[in-house]
């Protein structure tokens, strides 16, 4: 503060005077304050209440009791690129605290190209609470049905899932039509018994290949596995989006229930689908009978898929992966 009521006193305008001091102020408070610029907190007096000390960070010098702060800190800021300095103070006015970018990592059968995005910021995303086989209503066509099922989607043209009311306008009622038929192995009893042809379906999710159509280049991991209960999560190769995917095969349905939905942003540029088709085209190949995620039968959700992907500005989204 006396090093700028000196130095303006040689600038002429009054604004230019009350400016300058205000911000060699606001810099020496910075680097009194700032825990990783030379922040130093008087020891408290024996018997008095100390005030909490504020977050450590992996920068923070570590002080001692028998250690002063070293001045050395001080004038760091000084070599320290001003790109750096202005992140730092912007962290510290949005939340108190300079913060990190989270990565993820990819999994074992990632692309190659993984390596490239390895150190970019992720966005995984937050696993919904209430993934597995639960009781679930939905509206039948009549009146409220109960059964053992997955999780349902909200409307939002990134997810497709066996679990939805009956009627057509019931479940676009919240937004685009999400719902897809069970999918059929070739000798299901109507009983949901197959745990042979379930056996079929977990080998071939097993040998998917990451990177495919474009999608999944961080791969995918079985997180969860029973005798009629399969869950696994695929991650995009760039941003680390993840996407939770579920089999199930229960007693109140025919065929494997499914789901596939993403857990971060409002469309998924038609990951989910390309996904499932894939997937469904395997099984196919074995006798499964599993329809086609198309146009047609979603027309909303290809809409706004490919809305989407058109009108971003980051061209490598139009990517996908």
């Amino acid at each position: 503060a006396w090093y700028a009521i000196v130095k303006s006193r040689h600038l002429k305008s009054t604004m230019h005077r009350i400016i300058n001091i205000v911000i060699c102020t606001g810099m020496a408070s910075l680097l009194h304050y700032h825990p990783v610029l030379g922040w130093s907190p008087a020891k408290p007096e024996i018997g008095a209440q100390s005030s909490p000390s504020p977050p450590a960070t992996s920068t923070s010098t570590k002080v001692t009791e028998n250690q002063q702060p070293s001045s050395t800190n001080r004038r760091a800021i000084f070599s320290t690129p001003l790109i750096a300095l202005s992140s730092t103070t912007f962290a510290l006015i949005g939340g108190g605290h300079p913060t990190t970018a989270t990565t993820a990592n990819a999994f074992d059968n990632a692309i190659p190209d993984y390596a490239i995005y390895a150190d970019k910021p992720k966005r995984r995303g937050t696993p919904p609470k209430n993934l597995g086989i639960l009781p679930r209503e939905t509206e039948g066509e009549d009146d409220l049905v109960k059964t053992s099922r997955l999780r349902t989607c909200d409307g939002n043209p990134n997810c497709f899932s066996t679990t939805g009311d009956f009627l057509l306008s019931d479940r676009t009622q919240y937004g685009v039509d999400f719902f897809i038929p069970t999918w059929k192995p070739p000798t299901a009893d109507g009983g949901g018994t197959n745990k042979e042809a379930f056996q079929t379906l977990k080998n071939v999710v097993k040998s998917y290949k990451a990177g495919q159509g474009g999608i999944d280049g961080g791969g995918c991991a079985i997180m969860k596995e029973t005798d009629n209960y399969l869950y696994v999560q695929f991650e995009s190769l760039k941003k680390g989006y993840i996407d939770d995917v579920e089999f199930a095969l229960t007693k109140d349905t025919k065929g494997v229930q499914v789901r596939s939905g993403s857990r971060v942003g409002y469309t998924d540029f038609g990951v989910n689908a390309i996904r499932l088709n894939y997937l469904a085209s395997q099984l196919r190949d074995k006798g499964w009978s599993i329809d086609e995620i198309t146009e047609k039968s979603h027309r909303d959700y290809w809409t706004a898929s490919d809305e989407a992907r058109e009108a971003t500005f980051d061209a490598s989204r139009r990517e996908l992966s």
